[in-house]
């Protein structure tokens, strides 16, 4: 008796909570090429740690792709498909240099993985190759997604109700301001030049 009341209290929670729960989208201006749109909730309730896999390929003297967007807690796999060895190190996250890596070099076939656990921007180089550049940015929640290349325009679904700090970065600058999200709602955000 007991585990049936749980369960339907479990239900009516989830219910409740995907009847408050919308789609942010709207568009970046003012910039060329992609960006990311993040949020970070005002009260900030802890997020499911991530199942998805992430992954970043060393190809062609590149690091493939060259920007990831991640949630706090997620392992990310780096992988050396190139026929020359590959380092893989950031000096800091977001400017704190205390959460600097180096995850050593790798032989071609080899790879390493790394847990974000802190929120930022990550500029990921390569000391043996320095033209080899990325970037991986974690996110405070589940709550973000990449412009599209072209226009800018961006949807972020299943975001519930409730009032947020979004940022928006690109080319390794990063804005933010408040913004308040009700079932569907449309933010449009303009990138100074």
């Amino acid at each position: 008796m007991k585990r049936n009341i749980l369960i339907a209290v479990v239900c009516c929670v989830v219910l409740s909570l995907a009847a408050n729960a919308g789609t942010l989208s709207g568009s970046v201006k003012g910039a060329q090429g992609q960006s990311v749109v993040y949020l970070q909730a005002m009260q900030a309730a802890p997020a499911a740690a991530p199942t998805q896999a992430y992954k970043i390929d060393q190809k062609g003297m590149k690091f493939v792709p060259d920007l990831l967007v991640v949630p706090v807690g997620a392992t990310v796999e780096f992988d050396n498909d190139d026929a020359a060895a590959h380092n893989v190190y950031w000096s800091s996250i977001s400017g704190n240099k205390k959460l600097g890596k180096n995850l050593g070099t790798f032989p071609s076939g080899q790879k390493g993985t790394f847990k974000f656990d802190h929120p930022g921007v990550v500029q990921l180089l390569c000391n043996v190759h320095p033209e080899m550049s990325a970037y991986v940015i974690v996110t405070p929640s589940p709550y973000y997604a990449q412009t599209d290349q072209i226009l800018g325009d961006y949807f972020i679904q299943n975001v519930p109700d409730g009032k947020y700090q979004a940022f928006v970065w690109h080319n390794g600058k990063t804005t933010s301001e408040p913004v308040t999200v009700a079932g569907n709602t449309k933010i449009d955000f303009a990138l100074g030049k």
